[in-house]
């Protein structure tokens, strides 16, 4: 694996670890009546991403990547505490689609064969998710 690939693996994790649906995970959103079903699912999205980012480290570890520090999550992203899941669902799916494209940036750059089937089974659970997400908008 070149160092080019290990860095590249190191930005996914990191950037998949502090991603808006992550945050969201962490935030709790605001939910009654009806919406909890929406929070329910949101959850459910987030939890399987932290899943497969937990088996994606995993594969780092095997690879003898290490594990890059995270950080704090953006900024940004403070704005969207203490707000509906209704007014997040919209931002979740537009920060889907760009982690998407990220993704699979990040896996046409790779030049390590098992490293591009880690970080395309991370692209298909974003598309999977991605139009789970629109569909409860």
């Amino acid at each position: 694996m070149t160092s080019a690939d290990t860095e590249q693996l190191q930005d996914v994790f990191r950037r998949e670890s502090r991603s808006l649906l992550q945050y969201a995970r962490e935030s709790s959103p605001y939910a009654s009546g009806d919406d909890r079903r929406l929070l329910a699912e949101v959850q459910r999205v987030a939890t399987e991403e932290t899943t497969a980012l937990a088996d994606f480290g995993g594969f780092l570890a095997d690879q003898r990547v290490p594990l890059p520090y995270l950080s704090a999550f953006p900024m940004v992203f403070t704005d969207l505490n203490f707000v509906t899941v209704r007014y997040l669902l919209p931002k979740l799916v537009a920060e889907q689609k760009r982690d998407l494209a990220q993704l699979e940036a990040a896996a046409g750059a790779l030049t390590d064969p098992p490293s591009q089937t880690a970080v395309r089974g991370l692209v298909d659970l974003h598309h999977r998710h991605l139009k789970e997400l629109e569909g409860l908008v």
